[in-house]
């Protein structure tokens, strides 16, 4: 058995890494996944850039998700290296996931992906924040991102933190708004994990994943916050790197 292990070893660290597409919440930016890539042995993470945000931030927002897709789906095929591979969303990151599965499954030269991570938000719509003014809308994101813990404390009076971020947080919600969950045509038996805190968003909603990832569901719920990752990540990448194997 020691010998078969010392194989499997040496086994996986010959052929190339399997790979994990990681898609950031509202505001986000790539940079976001570095703080669980050193614990993913596993996997070699793209963290894919959202228009307008990190290292693109001179480029425009999306309008709504269609438009995102358009964009990020070409950046996930240009660095598919055509092995087994994974998505992970977190937040707004899932809707993301979702956009690119239905690509996926509707694309002949892609292979589907053998694991899902799904991680802080219900396939729910809210259509609410599309109600909301601008005046409104910002005021509800201050509050929102406070409250997730996104904000260091230092900067949530911060006016010049604000301006640069503001918009960024207002073009994502605002997509996030038109978003219609119960118009998401998507069944797939790929196997799910997904991540939650109670406190954060109930099991009830979370639950709902299982109307698109009709095969197996694994779920987790972790203490905290929004982002309970910054706390659960040597967990959450524990679990991960054991799904694939």
């Amino acid at each position: 058995m020691i010998q078969v292990r010392h194989y499997i070893k040496n086994w996986r660290s010959i052929m190339s890494k399997l790979q994990m597409f990681c898609f950031a919440y509202a505001g986000g930016s790539a940079s976001f996944f570095d703080l669980i890539e050193k614990d993913l042995q596993e996997f070699d993470l793209v963290k894919i850039e959202y228009a307008g945000h990190g290292t693109r931030y001179k480029e425009s927002c999306y309008q709504n998700f269609n438009e995102l897709a358009d964009d990020i789906y070409p950046l996930l095929k240009k660095q598919y290296s055509g092995n087994g591979y994974a998505l992970f969303g977190y937040s707004m990151g899932t809707i993301t996931l979702v956009e690119m599965l239905k690509r996926i499954v509707d694309d002949p030269g892609m292979r589907e992906p053998s694991h899902v991570f799904l991680a802080a938000h219900e396939p729910h719509s809210k259509a609410e924040l599309a109600e909301f003014t601008n005046d409104k809308l910002d005021e509800w994101i201050k509050n929102k991102t406070i409250k997730f813990g996104a904000v260091p404390e230092k900067l949530i009076n911060n006016k010049s933190f604000w301006r640069m971020y503001l918009p960024l947080y207002r073009a994502d919600y605002s997509i996030i708004g038109t978003y219609k969950f119960e118009e998401l045509n998507l069944k797939v038996n790929i196997p799910a994990t997904i991540f939650y805190s109670e406190t954060d968003t109930p099991r009830t909603e979370m639950e709902l994943w299982r109307d698109y990832f009709i095969g197996e569901c694994e779920y987790f719920d972790f203490p905290g916050n929004h982002f309970f990752i910054q706390e659960h990540y040597q967990e959450m990448a524990r679990i991960m790197n054991a799904r694939m194997w």
